[in-house]
């Protein structure tokens, strides 16, 4: 009989003795040095170059500014803003709610005591993440270098630059603390411990105060999840029931705390959102179905996991399913070779922890491209259907993503400092890593010799493009195809040569590190488009229409027919507005916004009020616009429209470019933007607040 041949890897090397350095020594300090110098440099245009942003969002809610700080300077907190929509709830609705974060605020007044820039606050809150992943990592066993990759890949997410940089700071400040969330809510279950308990109740307390409920939502939704993995496998191991329940009112009380804290901001806003759009439906329902759905993931851009532009970027190339973004839902295809790795190499609870979690958020964001699953899920779960843009949930497919890579990566360095002695191991992660070579490249031979179909397939996604941002959606993604294949090769180049023992742990992670960073910021470069802060000035700069108007000191709502302004803006200045930008305004209101139209715009621009007086028509070729004869504008409507606008107190009215040919409507101020006086506008309707008996 023939002697069985002791089988050995091919990349079998033994295990080698680690050098020790000043980063493996300090590795928090070098996290933090690193991580801060990285982020100046990213955001020194807004650090140090005078730039702002000027995404549309971050106008809207800068709009509102003026309003909050005149109510704290006159010692009141805003619970109602009556400079939109004619008038809303502000503290219950979210729009402003000063004063409930008090740690927050002594920081932000800190900074302002310095004079430091505008951005500080957010960019000491991008290096806080990276600090509380690193803790959570570092808890699960991972060698500080692969944490501190970890913790630079998360900080340059993409979804999370465009939060800070398009307006949506709540969410990002709300999701920095998901980490240490679930650190805790880990070491609170295994230790059965009082401190875990009460730091876990004060983390969930502090990231419900940073206020955006769909985020504090979708963490609850990942701790539910760990909750039953976790006591579903501690059950299996010891058969007892008694730490189960232990666990079990340990979690709901540390929630239940977290809520209490945050009990000043929370009450108001449960009782308003059975009058909002997010929760005054039928029978007290949330969101409409298709109005909750419409930013679904479709698993088409799961593509953009690999190649961030394939479906065009954003802006006006994309051509996806979605009404339209202006980025890719990216984490760093480095950064997903690695969490597959950590299937291969590391096994452990954790891994398929976050597995699950990756898979349900992806599942969930198909939204409406997934019926099945998201249909039951707005149907049944309480609160989920109060939140739209499903592909949000995103934002726990990202941490996940790079909890795995961490794993993934602490799963190489263990491979090779046990001698690399299971074969097959090694044999499974080789055609992992070749495989997935083999994927990428694949898709990028697919965009070179299938000009024609991607080019077909662009011009026909949610808003088909035209020829020439189809060519340039097409170059857009054949560079990043080229970029792609080319960090995975060199990805698993420097993981074959760290097996064969040519690398040392801390090389590899700082080669990792460079492709990662790289990687990442082109992307994220992209997004942030820097302005010159003089422009936000200017924008919000006073015009003649606005000092003609606020000469009236009698009390009266605008309408903008017709503006370039966006819906908020003259809230900055004080001037009650029928219109307005909201994510949860009254449905009540919303609702006689659709019925009168006064909200609505046509293929052409023109809202339902405008477009009675004028149609749209085509002479010598061209759209021209051609006026209506008011005695061809049915009676009822326009008696209808009026009696509205003459109820809100609606005294004036802004058209840009087109007249107002109704006698109701007096033209008071020209050149364009033309200002019409409502004559038969009502006084304002108010309450008795006494009487007096004569």
């Amino acid at each position: 009989m023939a002697k069985k041949k002791n089988v050995k890897s091919a990349e079998s090397k033994p295990a080698l003795v680690e050098k020790e350095t000043w980063i493996t020594r300090h590795p928090v300090v070098s996290l933090l040095i690193l991580c801060f110098t990285l982020l100046l440099l990213f955001f020194s245009p807004l650090m140090f170059g005078g730039k702002t942003v000027m995404a549309p969002d971050a106008l809207s809610s800068g709009a509102l500014t003026p309003f909050v700080q005149d109510a704290q300077q006159r010692g009141m907190t805003p619970l109602w803003i009556p400079y939109i929509f004619s008038g809303m709830p502000s503290f219950g609705s979210l729009l402003s709610a000063p004063g409930i974060n008090p740690v927050d605020d002594f920081f932000r007044s800190a900074l302002n005591a310095v004079q430091a820039p505008a951005f500080t606050f957010t960019l000491l809150n991008y290096l806080l993440l990276a600090l509380l992943l690193y803790v959570l990592l570092r808890d699960g066993k991972v060698a500080p270098v692969a944490a501190l990759f970890c913790s630079v890949a998360l900080m340059f997410m993409p979804q999370f630059v465009a939060f800070t940089t398009y307006g949506h700071n709540t969410k990002f400040l709300a999701l920095v603390l998901i980490p240490v969330i679930l650190w805790l809510v880990r070491r609170m279950l295994e230790d059965k411990s009082l401190l875990y308990f009460s730091l876990t109740a004060l983390a969930i307390g502090f990231q419900m105060v940073r206020a955006h409920i769909q985020v504090t939502y979708y963490t609850f939704i990942a701790l539910f999840i760990y909750y039953l993995f976790h006591e579903i496998a501690d059950y299996r191991e010891k058969k007892q029931i008694k730490p189960v329940l232990l666990s079990t009112a340990l979690l709901a009380g540390a929630v239940l705390a977290g809520l209490l804290l945050s009990a000043k901001l929370y009450v108001s806003v449960l009782d308003y959102q059975r009058y909002s759009i997010r929760g005054g439906g039928v029978g007290g329902g949330g969101l409409d179905y298709d109005y909750a759905s419409g930013w679904s993931f479709h698993p088409l851009e799961m593509i953009t996991f690999f190649i961030p532009a394939f479906m065009g970027f954003g802006g006006d190339t994309y051509w996806g399913k979605m009404p339209f973004t202006d980025y890719p839902l990216y984490f760093s295809v480095i950064v997903m070779l690695l969490a597959g790795v950590a299937f291969i190499l590391r096994r452990k609870r954790m891994t398929w922890f976050m597995g699950i979690v990756v898979l349900f958020s992806l599942l969930v964001s198909f939204g409406n491209h997934l019926p099945l699953l998201y249909g039951p899920l707005f149907k049944a779960l309480p609160f989920f259907d109060r939140f739209r843009v499903p592909s949000m949930i995103h934002i726990l497919l990202d941490i996940g993503m790079v909890v795995l890579a961490g794993y993934g990566l602490q799963g190489i360095f263990e491979y090779r400092a046990s001698g690399q002695k299971q074969a097959e191991v090694g044999k499974r992660l080789f055609r992992y890593l070749y495989g997935f070579c083999a994927f990428v490249g694949l898709l990028l031979l697919f965009l070179v010799f299938s000009k024609s179909v991607y080019l077909n397939m662009a011009g026909s996604g949610q808003m088909p493009l035209n020829e020439a941002q189809r060519l340039l959606a097409y170059n857009k993604s054949v560079l990043d195809g080229f970029k792609s294949v080319g960090l995975v090769l060199a990805t698993v180049f420097l993981i074959r040569g760290f097996l064969k023992g040519k690398l040392s742990t801390l090389g590899l992670s700082a080669v990792l590190l460079i492709i990662v960073v790289v990687d990442l910021w082109m992307v994220d470069s992209k997004i942030v488009r820097p302005r010159p802060a003089q422009e936000k000035v200017d924008y919000f700069h006073s015009t003649a229409v606005v000092d003609f108007i606020k000469k009236d000191t009698s009390v009266y709502r605008l309408f903008p027919v017709l503006d370039e302004k966006s819906g908020n803006w003259y809230a900055f200045h004080f001037i009650q507005n029928i219109l307005g930008y909201s994510p949860a305004k009254l449905r009540i209101y919303q609702e006689f916004l659709e019925e009168t139209g006064f909200n609505s715009q046509d293929r052409f621009g023109l809202n339902g009020f405008i477009s009675k007086y004028w149609r749209i028509v085509t002479r010598d070729g061209q759209l021209t616009p051609q006026a209506v004869p008011i005695d061809q504008i049915g009676r009822e409507r326009l008696q209808f429209e009026s009696g509205m606008l003459d109820m809100l107190n609606v005294k004036y009215l802004i058209v840009n470019h087109l007249t107002l040919p109704d006698p109701r409507y007096k033209m008071v101020y020209t050149p364009s933007p033309w200002i019409y006086e409502n004559t038969t506008a009502l006084p304002r309707a108010f309450f008795v607040d006494s009487t007096v008996t004569l």
